[in-house]
């Protein structure tokens, strides 16, 4: 099936699902207002907005915001699902960012607010008066023209409870025109093959291009298997034997994303999970290919270059600008996926018994390594032809058991045979994703 996926880059590549065109000068007004907007919802909840410690910031903010009046003659704001959008066009932040985004549309949305607009240039009392509206004494909703006592006069707030009215109705009236599902997950598949190419070969290089850049197909592919694992999990079947370590990669983040799912993972732990996994083997494309591709056991030193492969996917991520939470919980995960889960007590025939754990491995470094042997295993190499889906998951759970954390392996073969109901049992949806 996969010699049949052309993969060429998309003429539509810097186009939304609303149709309007990537602009970088507007994306990075968008990104500083976002961020103005966040520093200022989080200050109103220990400071009341008439103190002077506001006055910098919304200036600066006002400044903003009159430059892309200035440049579109007007400004829409929505935040939609887990992004904001401004005047149709998606505001793409950096991962450092991410949570800041989150933290500000929760703010939002407990307040009815879904956005605002503007057709005329913002005035520091209209801010003002918006940001009211998520101060700690403020405890009920406001109009859309802002707070009683203190309303908007350019401004006006658009209410998310409407705006989410509205989008549900437009997804229950799209009849014929509904986008084919699993066309699009073909589409994002075919698009994330493209990048990790590219990707890949910056790395062979020895500059790796930025990954964040892959963010907006891991979220659509979250998207994607909450409205149909099925799409979803058929997709990797599909490689090329001479581009392995790219479908490789691309496969893992999908079965990683549907088996977070079955495990109750949110959508952000999923879109986290899947971005660290579309990139947990990036360092073996730097091995040499006949050491890539060699039959038989390996020299000591051959082991040792394929046992560096994860630093190097570790400092590439140590490569890129910032440091943050979430970037500790991608080195993190990137190194421990290769770390087996524990030791195998056998009996006397061979056969384990049981496995004694050797170290806390975080949940998602278990998820990957389970993903991750299970995808090489059915994959045709140089050296083997593919096991089967039943062959490999019963290697999995003999042969290799004391690799992977036995309760996720368990879950992972039922989830394998595309059971529609939930798997998890009571004692197993305790899964914590809180450590590293």
């Amino acid at each position: 099936m996969a010699e049949n996926l052309k993969i060429t880059q998309s003429q539509d590549e810097s186009t939304n699902e609303f149709g309007r065109e990537h602009n970088e000068k507007l994306q990075a007004l968008s990104r500083s207002m976002v961020a103005g907007l966040y520093m200022l919802v989080r200050s109103v909840k220990m400071y009341d907005p008439e103190n002077g410690v506001f006055q910098k910031p919304l200036h600066q903010l006002q400044d903003i915001i009159n430059q892309i009046i200035g440049k579109e003659g007007r400004l829409e704001l929505a935040g939609v699902k887990d992004s904001f959008y401004l005047n149709s066009m998606l505001v793409k932040v950096d991962l450092n960012s991410i949570e800041n985004q989150r933290y500000l549309l929760t703010e939002m949305r407990a307040k009815d607010v879904g956005g605002f607009t503007l057709t005329k240039p913002v005035t520091v009392p209209d801010l003002k008066n918006f940001i009211w509206i998520f101060s700690k004494e403020q405890s009920s909703t406001s109009e859309e023209d802002g707070l009683a006592g203190r309303k908007l006069l350019n401004m006006r707030v658009a209410k998310f409870s409407k705006l989410k009215e509205k989008l549900d109705k437009d997804m229950n009236n799209v009849g014929d025109q509904k986008v084919d599902r699993k066309k699009y997950a073909m589409t994002v598949y075919a698009r994330s093959v493209f990048f990790l190419s590219k990707y890949l070969e910056s790395v062979r290089a020895g500059k790796p291009i930025n990954a964040s850049k892959a963010l907006r197909l891991v979220q659509d592919f979250v998207d994607i298997s909450y409205e149909q694992k099925t799409h979803f999990l058929g997709m990797t079947t599909m490689r090329r034997e001479d581009d392995y370590l790219v479908y490789h990669q691309v496969n893992v983040c999908l079965m990683c994303i549907v088996f977070g799912a079955e495990l109750g993972l949110t959508k952000p732990q999923l879109r986290d999970l899947g971005y660290i996994a579309l990139f947990h083997d990036a360092g073996m494309t730097t091995l040499p290919e006949e050491l890539a591709t060699k039959r038989g056991a390996l020299t000591p030193e051959e082991r040792v270059a394929v046992q560096r492969a994860p630093l190097i996917s570790v400092r590439n991520i140590l490569m890129e600008k910032g440091f943050s939470r979430s970037t500790l919980l991608r080195v993190v995960t990137t190194f421990e996926h290769k770390t087996d889960f524990g030791t195998a007590v056998r009996d006397s025939r061979g056969n384990i018994q049981m496995i004694i754990p050797k170290t806390n491995l975080g949940a998602y470094a278990k998820i990957i390594a389970i993903c991750d042997a299970y995808d090489a295993l059915t994959s045709k190499r140089p050296y083997r032809d593919a096991y089967g889906p039943e062959v490999a998951l019963m290697l999995m759970w003999t042969e290799m058991r004391n690799k992977f954390d036995p309760e996720l392996l368990e879950v992972f073969m039922r989830v394998m045979a595309i059971q529609p109901v939930k798997v998890l049992s009571k004692r197993q949806q305790s899964l914590s994703v809180s450590g590293l």
